[in-house]
This record gives C-alpha cells, structure tokens and sequence, in this order.
C-alpha cells in the first residue's frame, strides 16, 4: 500500500493515509470513498449485470489502477468485484484490499493467495505462474462477471478446459475483447 500510494498517486487505487507498527500486526488507515459500494453490490441491484457502456467505463478505470500498481512493481493478486469500489453517483472506481498482494517479479510464482474462481490455468495446471498474465486473466474473469453476470467457469476443471460461452446478447465486439483477454 506505501509503493502504490506514493506520489505520483493513481485516483483508482485506495490511498493509503497512514500506517502504525505493532509487536503483532501493521494498522492501516485508508481513505474511504463516500458514497461507495463494490461492483458486485452494483451488479446485484442490476439485475446481475452492467450494461456493456458501463461495464468498458469500469474496466477502463480498473486498468488504470492495476497498470499502476504493475509499474510501480506491485502485484495485486486478488482482483475481483469485491475488491472495486464505485461510487454510484461519479461512477469513479477504487482498487482496494490488497491482502494477498506481493512484489511484482519476473520470475514465476508457486504460490497464490487470491480467490480460487479468479485462478489462471497454469496455477492450477502447474502450480505456477507469471504475475502480469494472471492479473489480466483476472481482469478478463472480471470483464466477463460484469457483462453477463455471473463467473465464466465454476470449478478448476472448467477453468483448464478452456471453454467459454457468453451470452448471445453480449456484443461482438465485448465478443471479441473477452476472448482476447483470455487468450493472452
């Protein structure tokens, strides 16, 4: 939270304001956006989806946080609808929780402390991975949530056999964005 929230900041990433050591735990104190709900709470009280319009102005914003926390040499590693903030009223958006966060390396890693549904296959394959693939896996299962309203794939045998269906009233161009996310 210190490296992603050093000047210059990113207005799409939670500030951290300040941050206390104690013998057993860290304190931090973050900003909080008010109004704010997280965008699965959005997508619930929308009938389960955004509109595509919506759904691009988000994941505009998601990317901007996430391209900054990467050059800044931070991996978020738990990106989900959970984890975005929007306020209902500006339609401005807030990566937080950055709990299983680690340093961005270029090497692979052999752990993985995000949330199962959100797995790349070469996690669950190969017990590894590279950081910058996984977050835009992630940000593809996200795109994907937010349009259709549900999860791509529900269990690890889904995620590694690779086929993904969307709704027939998604737009072709959502068509294509979604499968060049996850084909990256």
């Amino acid at each position: 939270m210190k490296i992603v929230s050093e000047p210059p900041r990113c207005e799409n990433v939670v500030e951290l304001l300040e941050w206390f050591e104690t013998s057993g735990f860290y304190i931090l104190v973050l900003e909080r956006p008010v109004p704010c709900m997280d965008l699965f709470k959005i997508c619930e009280l929308n009938n389960g989806r955004m509109s595509e319009a919506l759904a691009h102005l988000v994941m505009w914003q998601v990317v901007q946080a996430v391209d900054h926390c990467c050059k800044r040499g931070v991996l978020h590693r738990d990106i989900k609808p959970e984890n975005i903030l929007i306020n209902p009223e500006t339609l401005h958006v807030k990566l937080i929780d950055f709990g299983c966060g680690d340093l961005l390396m270029d090497e692979l890693y052999t752990n993985f402390t995000g949330t199962p549904s959100y797995w790349p296959p070469e996690w669950i394959l190969h017990g590894k991975y590279y950081g910058i693939a996984a977050t835009v896996w992630s940000l593809g299962i996200v795109l994907f949530f937010l349009v259709c309203g549900e999860l791509p794939f529900v269990d690890t045998d889904e995620i590694t056999d690779g086929q993904l269906w969307l709704f027939p009233d998604v737009s072709d161009g959502q068509h294509h964005f979604s499968w060049f996310l996850f084909t990256l």
